[in-house]
């Protein structure tokens, strides 16, 4: 991975790879009783690029993005983001890269609920040594990006579920990632809001060049990414445009 002076990893020119993944296996348990979850998945996604996990629920889709994402690690095979291996990491250079490269939208939100909306945007500026004063600019910055300008101050159960995913959005932006994992970003949402936040991530992913690995169910939001990659009991079973 190419970085800049101050440490941060560099701008990936579009059309590099942002995650190989070679023979990943992952199972839990005990060896003789292991469940398997994922055989040999294998696969490369360019930069600049915006992918969809499909399958079943069960089928290891969630499990590979937690693997992506340095939220675990194999059983067995190699991962690669923006060009460094990040499978033989310590705790510390895996926390690191986490933060400095990749931002996380669940299906859940995962905001604090007695933080305002720019207060938990700003939740992984604090991990830079960042001020407050600064921190606060960015999450700002980042809310108007998203139609938020008018909800800075608003806590989460002030928020629909629409507004409260695009605060999740935000986050993920503020730190200037290159990859967005997001697992079931409209999974909580009803129809019209669900198509606000996938709109919202194309556009993010257009305008920014930020890379976008998403899981979700919604064959319909799959096809208007640029590839799908469909799993069935942890491995891929087929991959084409969205």
């Amino acid at each position: 991975m190419v970085k800049t002076a101050g440490g941060l990893p560099a701008p990936v020119v579009k059309g590099f790879v942002m995650v190989r993944l070679e023979n990943i296996t992952h199972g839990y348990g005990p060896a003789r009783s292991r469940t398997q979850v994922l055989d040999r998945v294998s696969f490369l996604m360019p930069a600049g690029q915006m992918w969809a996990l499909t399958g079943a629920s069960g089928s290891g889709k969630s499990t590979l993005l937690n693997l992506v994402g340095l939220l675990d690690r194999p059983s067995e095979g190699h991962i690669e983001l923006a060009g460094q291996c990040v499978t033989g990491l310590n705790a510390y250079e895996t926390a690191r890269i986490r933060n400095q490269l990749i931002g996380f939208v669940f299906q859940s939100f995962h905001l604090l609920p007695r933080l305002s909306a720019w207060e938990n945007v700003a939740l992984p500026l604090v991990h830079r040594g960042m001020g407050k004063n600064a921190r606060r600019d960015a999450a700002m910055a980042q809310l108007e990006k998203v139609g938020l300008a008018e909800r800075l101050y608003h806590k989460p159960d002030e928020l629909s579920g629409g507004q409260r995913q695009r605060v999740a959005i935000a986050r993920a932006l503020v730190s200037s990632p290159r990859l967005i994992l997001a697992d079931e970003p409209t999974g909580n949402l009803d129809s019209e809001s669900g198509a606000m936040v996938m709109q919202l991530l194309r556009r993010i992913n257009r305008e920014t060049g930020v890379s976008i690995l998403m899981v979700t169910h919604d064959e319909r939001l799959a096809r208007t990414c640029d590839r799908t990659v469909v799993m069935q009991d942890g491995r891929i079973v087929q991959t084409g445009a969205g």
